[in-house]
């Protein structure tokens, strides 16, 4: 009896504490910015925060001066519609300053404090938050020290002391730099991280992960910066964006003149606006992004979201499936490992068997590289010793990879030129590009961009090599120059340099001539890597021997293109 009390006894409190545990997922908070300047009246359950925006440090930077007071008294009549609803004032933004000088004594550090607690009173809100841009720093046109990181940590303790319970907060720079964490975490309720305006078109402002369309930062970069820097999860509020940025400012949605198509980027997990030469002019937020988004502050626990900023109606989906996600507990779109196990992209590796030993040698390490590729790229793969005769079949792929195979027959390359007319995505390794008198393909140019084999050198040799552009994506993370392992590599005449289409991003270096021992190149234009821009390929040079993935830099090459073909999805079928 004792025994089966005891088992009922255990039984109770695991479902408690399952139960607590539940509630406390659900707790995510979601803090809407709401700025001075619109008379727009927020919807006050789709919020657990207001921070309005602004208050700044007064003139003789020892207080608090307030944008549009009355506009804030209506804010917090909000809350008798909410009552569990909280309003922050927000103190600072891009170019409001005076912080310094108030921060860097104790006396109008502790008058400012005063102020902070006052306006609290007077306006029955229920704490602060210090979104000061930046200390240390002078870019937004504000006055700065070298110890204002030292006398941040100062005004959050002196903040604390005089603020007692209430709440204070602080936004931080994606990077989260600038502020001692470690040491002013103790004092801070939550840390709203500005995880966007990350970049300008050509890049994304607010993706998720990295890719070609990122540059600077990345939410998910900005996230682990600061729970390296000492934040904890449960005071870590990730910033959502309800607006892009395209090439001219701030937007909702596209300028009725410009041309653009919407594309959505798997590794990114964000969509975006192309011109009609493919190039990214918008980057923006939708509810499929901004869903991908709470599942990733789930996933890790942090403490809610952030978004700048309420808004208009254009904003209303948007702030809902924060709402419903964070708020209500809906399921978000993915499940908890969504971005690791979810197939992205399907892959088609073509090889000839029959090739002559050296080639098929690197094939089938080309094929073990794929394989091993796939584990963390997100794609299937299939493998075949000839190209498809079908374009519905070519249709079921994003990239297709040839590994020193084209198609000979008729209906082969007339289904792969139909495919990469509509957009379909090409690697080509080595003798891919081999085209002369005795092929008989004159589209085979046109799209190589280049003309027919000219030289190559003899024997197989290492080459110095000379990276032409830091600027694309297949090449960003190369050196200026690197050594190549030993391969056959084919120079082209006319070269696809004089080609207007083509971008050449790798070459044989000049030093390197004369260059072979038994069939020698002695001079000339030697483009290895290019893309055609017209179409979603790039070309390998290399591709001979048992060599080819010995080198960690070329092995980087490859990935490059093959992540920028596969996800620079252009097609029209």
């Amino acid at each position: 009896m004792k025994r089966e009390q005891i088992r009922k006894g255990i039984w109770l409190v695991l479902m408690l504490l399952y139960s607590i545990g539940q509630v406390k997922a659900a707790e995510k908070v979601v803090v809407a910015y709401v700025t001075s300047w619109t008379e727009t009246i927020p919807d006050p359950t789709v919020m657990t925060h207001i921070n309005y925006a602004f208050g700044h440090v007064n003139e003789m930077s020892d207080g608090v001066r307030i944008d549009n007071p009355d506009r804030l008294r209506k804010i917090v009549t909000l809350k008798k519609k909410n009552p569990k609803l909280k309003v922050l004032l927000s103190i600072g933004g891009w170019g409001s300053g005076r912080f310094s000088e108030m921060a860097k004594t104790d006396v109008t550090r502790l008058s400012f404090a005063k102020s902070c607690r006052r306006v609290i009173e007077e306006f029955s809100i229920d704490g602060i938050d210090i979104d000061w841009e930046y200390p240390t720093q002078s870019s937004a046109g504000i006055s700065s020290s070298p110890h204002d990181t030292s006398n941040f940590t100062l005004l959050m303790r002196d903040l604390r002391q005089q603020l007692g319970d209430k709440l204070l907060t602080c936004a931080t720079i994606a990077s989260g730099e600038y502020i001692d964490f470690r040491n002013c975490i103790q004092y801070l309720d939550m840390v709203n991280v500005m995880s966007y305006d990350m970049g300008n078109p050509p890049y994304h402002h607010s993706a998720l992960y990295p890719s070609e369309i990122t540059n600077w930062m990345t939410t998910s970069a900005a996230i682990e910066a600061h729970l390296k820097s000492g934040v904890p999860q449960d005071k870590l509020v990730m910033g959502i964006p309800l607006y892009g940025r395209g090439k001219r400012g701030y937007t909702t949605e596209p300028d009725s003149t410009q041309k653009v198509t919407e594309h959505w980027h798997e590794q990114s997990m964000v969509p975006y606006f192309v011109d009609d030469k493919g190039e990214l002019v918008i980057g923006f937020e939708n509810e499929r992004s901004i869903g991908i988004k709470c599942q990733y502050i789930t996933d890790h626990r942090l403490r809610g979201a952030m978004y700048w900023e309420y808004g208009d109606d254009h904003q209303e989906k948007l702030r809902n499936t924060i709402c419903r996600i964070l708020m209500h507990g809906e399921n978000g779109p993915y499940t908890a490992n969504y971005a690791g196990n979810r197939i992205r992209f399907r892959t088609l590796l073509i090889w000839d068997p029959s090739a002559e030993p050296a080639h098929v040698e690197f094939d089938k390490q080309a094929i073990r590289f794929f394989h091993k590729l796939s584990y963390g790229e997100g794609f299937t793969y299939d493998v075949r010793t000839s190209c498809p005769t079908s374009l519905d079949t070519l249709k079921q792929y994003d990239v297709v990879v040839m590994l020193n195979s084209l198609p000979h027959e008729k209906k082969g390359r007339k289904a792969f030129e139909q495919y990469m007319e509509q957009g379909g995505g090409w690697i080509g390794f080595h003798a891919t590009g081999y085209n002369d008198a005795n092929t008989h393909w004159p589209w085979l140019n046109k799209f190589l961009g280049c003309g027919s084999f000219l030289s190559n050198n003899w024997p197989p040799q290492s080459a110095l090599l000379d990276v032409e552009t830091r600027h694309h994506p297949v090449t960003r993370t190369l050196p200026n120059e690197f050594v190549a392992p030993a391969s056959e590599f084919y120079q082209f005449s006319p070269s696809p340099r004089v080609n207007k289409d083509v971008e050449v991003l790798i070459s044989i270096s000049p030093k390197n001539y004369p260059f072979g021992i038994k069939d020698i190149v002695t001079h000339g234009d030697f483009p290895i890597v290019w893309t055609n821009k017209k179409y979603r390929m790039v070309y390998l040079n290399m591709g001979h021997g048992d060599e080819g993935f010995i080198d960690a830099t070329q092995n980087l090459l490859f990935t490059n293109a093959f992540r920028w073909v596969a996800s620079n999805k252009l097609r029209t079928y």
